[in-house]
């Protein structure tokens, strides 16, 4: 996971936030984009590429209220509690917000602690925290070792090593590869799954330094 800067709430969702009788939350495009944009259009959670509906696929995004509407009705409407998130299935397996659901989560994706955290395996793409807490949801709330998220995972780590290895690891190139995976692209994209990169050429710089 990476660390979500929070910005600003749209001007669109504040107005619509502030109607007088307005007490329900009702998604619409400008705090979709607002969310998407400050995320990089990658899923707050497993940090895939959040999907474009259009004709041939159904497939879209899922804006995830961190603390449950249900359980929070009060936070309904903040824009500081919500984040975007991928359509949650994976070969009928769900994960993220689909899976989520009511359920809490004792961190926050807007903490530096949470990616602090973290650590991947190598070898199969197993995300943990060494928070015990935090990586039980991590498990079981979010299910972010889905078998294809873990797979999705280690395919990263595998291509950055192949383009790593023609360069022979040189410091300069693992700092430019660093700076490009932390990077917003031309469009305010993230690549996907940048989390992972982002730790693994991290760990490979402290031991170069």
């Amino acid at each position: 996971m990476k660390k979500i800067n929070k910005g600003t709430e749209p001007k669109a969702w504040k107005q619509f936030r502030e109607t007088p009788g307005v007490t329900e939350y009702v998604a619409n495009d400008a705090l979709r984009e607002s969310l998407l944009e400050e995320q990089g259009y990658i899923c707050a959670y497993c940090m895939r590429r959040i999907p474009v509906r259009d004709k041939i696929s159904n497939e879209t995004s899922r804006i995830d209220h961190l603390k449950c509407r249900d359980n929070y009705p009060d936070l309904q409407l903040d824009y500081n509690n919500m984040v975007i998130c991928c359509p949650g299935c994976i070969n009928g397996d769900d994960h993220c917000d689909k899976l989520k659901g009511n359920k809490e989560i004792t961190f926050s994706p807007f903490e530096i602690h949470l990616e602090n955290s973290i650590s991947y395996s190598t070898k199969d793409g197993h995300i943990k925290s060494s928070n015990v807490q935090w990586n039980k949801e991590l498990e079981e709330v979010l299910n972010l070792n889905n078998h294809m998220l873990k797979l999705n995972r280690r395919q990263a780590i595998e291509g950055l090593r192949s383009v790593l290895e023609k360069s022979k690891w040189s410091k300069s190139v693992l700092q430019m590869q660093l700076q490009k995976w932390e990077s917003f692209d031309k469009n305010h994209h993230l690549k996907p799954y940048c989390g992972v990169i982002i730790w693994y050429l991290r760990k490979k710089l402290h031991k170069v330094l």
